[in-house]
C-alpha cells in the first residue's frame, strides 16, 4: 500500500520533500522506503534519493546538508551544448515493445522522424515503460529515480485528482489557459472536472472510450441467439448465458473479469442495478455507496453467474489479455469490453472480422433502470520536475503529436494504410468522424451502436482516492465471486468492512 507524507524541511535555500512512502514485506519484516526530492528555491529539481529508513526528520536534514555542499557540482546538469546553441533533452516512453508488429515499428519510426524534423532543437531520448509492469507504480519509481519521461500517456483521468494532491503531475495552466484549440471547442472536455482543480490544469485528454458489453455475434448465433434480440435484463442475460455455455466446445456465456481489475467492471454492474459507487456530500467529501443494496445485488449476480448459472470461464482470476482472447477467438459470447479492444490482425488468426462484433449497453437488473455504459479514457500528464523551458518544449511536442491537424490526418491515413481499428474518441474531438470513417472494417451498424453507447455513457467516478477504492475492493469482491453458496448477508458484510476501512484510511475524503 502507498501512503503520501508531505514532510518538508527548509535548509540553505533547499526544500526537501519526502514525496512518497512505500511499505514492503521482506522475509516477514515490514520496511518503509522514503523517497526524498531536493529542490532549490527556483523549484528546479537537483537531486533525488530513495533509501530504506524509518521516518526521521533528522535524517532528512542531514541529507539536506550533504546536498547543500554538493550544489555547485550538480546544479548545472540537464542541458546539452551544441554548435547551434543550447538544446533541450526530453525523455520519451513511446518506443514500441520488443514484440511489436512491423507496422507498429514503421508507424513509430515515421513519428520520430517527424518529431526530429519539427523540433530540431530538441534531443529525444527514446525509451519505454518496462513490459508487464504496473503503469502507475513504474512511473512513480521512475519519477523518484529521475528517469521518468517528460510526458506520460497512460494515466486514466480518474488518477489525476490524487496526483494533483500529491504533486506527481505538473501544473500546465499557463499553456492550457491560452490554448486556441480549447477555446474553439476542438479539445475533448469530458474529463475537465477531473484534470483541473481550483482554476488550474494538470493534464490534457488523450482519448476516450465507452465500455459495457462486447458481443461476439458469430458465437452468439452458434449458441442459438441473434443480434436482433440481445439480452437487455439480468434475467435474459443469465438465461441465454447458461444455455450458451458448453465448456467442451469450449464456449461460455460471459468472460468475467475477476482479476485485480475487478472493481472496474463492478462499477458498471452497480449502475445496472440502479446504484452508485460513491455519492458526493454537500461539504465536498464522498459517501461510499458500493455497499448499499444495488452493490450487493451486483456482487451476488457475479457470484450467481459463476456458481448458479455456470456461464463463465472456470478460472475467475484469468488475466485481462486472456479475457480479451476468449472473446476474439469465439470462446465467449459476452464480456466487459468494447470494439476498441479489437485489432483485425489478431482477429485474422481466428477467421473473424471486426464486423462480427458489436457493442451494447449493460444489461440491467430490471427494465425500470436505464441501461448505461462506462465512459473512460486516458490523459497526458507532464513530469513535475521539468524546468520551465523543458515543460514548454514538452507541451509543444504534445500539441503537435496529439492535437495538430497534420498528425490527426496522418493518424487517419495510417488507419487506412494498415487496416487498423481505432474507434477511440481522440483528444481532438472534432476529428472523431474522420477517424471513424478511416476505419474501413467498421460498419455503419457498429458506428450507430457506438453512438448509442456514447449517449448512454456515464463517466467513471474520479473522486480523490478512487484508485484506492478499486484496490481495496479487489479482495472482498474476489472472495464473494469465488465462494460458492455465499449468502447475501455475508457478501454485504464484506462490502461494509471494505467501506469502513476506506472511511478510516481517508477521513478527509470519505464521510458517511
Amino acid at each position: 500500500m502507498m501512503f503520501y507524507h508531505p514532510v518538508r524541511v527548509f535548509f540553505y535555500n533547499l526544500e526537501v520533500t519526502k514525496m512518497k512512502c512505500y511499505n514492503y514485506n521482506i522475509k516477514g519484516q515490514r520496511y518503509r522506503q522514503n523517497i526524498m526530492i531536493f529542490w532549490d528555491v527556483g523549484k528546479r529539481i537537483i537531486m533525488k534519493r530513495g533509501v530504506f529508513m524509518k521516518n526521521s526528520v533528522k535524517r532528512i536534514v542531514a541529507l539536506a546538508c550533504a546536498v547543500a555542499c554538493c550544489m555547485p557540482i550538480i546544479g548545472g546538469c540537464g542541458k546539452q551544448e551544441t554548435a547551434s546553441g543550447e538544446k533541450i533533452t526530453l525523455k520519451l516512453w513511446t518506443k514500441p515493445s520488443q514484440d511489436a508488429k512491423d507496422y507498429q515499428i514503421q508507424i513509430y519510426n515515421r513519428k520520430m522522424a517527424a518529431l526530429r524534423e519539427k523540433f530540431p532543437n530538441i534531443i529525444f531520448e527514446e525509451g519505454m515503460r518496462a513490459s508487464g509492469t504496473d503503469y502507475r507504480q513504474e512511473y512513480d519509481k521512475a519519477l523518484m529515480a529521475g528517469t521518468a519521461p517528460a510526458f506520460y500517456t497512460e494515466f486514466s483521468y480518474t488518477d489525476i485528482p490524487g496526483r494533483i494532491a500529491n504533486g506527481t503531475v505538473a501544473d500546465i495552466t499557463k499553456y492550457v489557459a491560452d490554448w486556441d484549440l480549447k477555446k474553439e471547442g476542438k479539445v475533448l472536455d469530458t474529463f475537465d472536472d477531473a484534470i483541473s482543480a481550483d482554476g488550474k490544469w494538470y493534464a490534457v485528454p488523450l482519448k476516450a472510450y465507452t465500455m459495457a458489453t462486447l458481443c461476439n455475434i458469430k458465437t452468439i448465433e452458434a449458441a442459438g441467439g441473434n443480434k436482433e434480440d440481445l439480452p437487455k435484463t439480468w434475467e435474459e442475460f443469465a438465461e441465454f448465458g447458461q444455455k450458451a455455455t458448453d465448456l467442451s466446445i469450449p464456449r461460455m456465456g460471459y468472460s468475467l473479469i475477476g482479476m485485480d481489475w475487478c472493481a472496474w467492471p463492478f462499477t458498471a454492474w452497480v449502475w445496472s442495478a440502479g446504484g452508485e459507487m460513491v455519492k458526493k456530500n454537500d461539504d465536498g467529501t464522498y459517501k461510499l455507496t458500493f455497499n448499499e443494496e444495488p452493490g450487493v445485488d451486483a456482487a451476488m449476480f457475479m457470484n450467481e453467474m459463476i456458481w448458479k448459472y455456470k456461464m463463465t470461464q472456470k478460472d475467475i482470476l484469468l488475466g485481462y489479455n486472456d479475457i480479451v482472447k476468449n472473446v476474439i477467438n469465439g470462446s465467449s459470447c459476452f464480456s466487459f469490453l468494447g470494439i476498441s479492444n479489437l485489432n483485425q490482425d489478431k482477429l485474422d488468426e481466428y477467421g473473424l472480422k471486426i464486423a462480427d462484433f458489436i457493442d451494447i449497453p449493460m444489461p440491467v437488473k430490471d427494465e425500470s433502470i436505464e441501461r448505461s455504459a462506462l465512459a473512460g479514457g486516458e490523459v497526458i500528464t507532464f513530469n513535475p520536475t521539468l524546468t520551465e523551458e523543458e515543460l514548454k518544449a514538452a507541451f509543444e511536442v504534445v500539441e503537435y503529436l496529439y492535437f495538430s491537424d497534420e498528425r490527426m490526418q496522418v493518424d487517419c491515413d495510417e488507419i487506412k494504410e494498415f487496416g487498423l481499428t481505432n474507434v477511440f474518441i481522440p483528444g481532438r474531438v472534432d476529428w472523431y468522424d474522420e477517424r471513424l470513417a478511416a476505419n474501413e472494417g467498421v460498419t455503419e451498424e457498429q458506428i450507430k451502436a457506438l453512438e448509442t453507447m456514447r449517449e448512454n455513457a456515464k463517466p467513471e467516478p474520479y473522486c480523490d482516492h478512487w484508485s484506492d477504492i478499486k484496490s481495496q475492493l479487489v479482495s472482498p469482491l474476489q472472495k464473494i465471486y469465488l465462494t460458492e453458496g455465499i449468502t447475501r448477508e455475508e457478501a454485504k458484510a464484506l462490502l461494509d468492512e471494505c467501506a469502513e476501512k476506506l472511511y478510516s484510511l481517508y477521513p478527509d475524503t470519505f464521510k458517511k
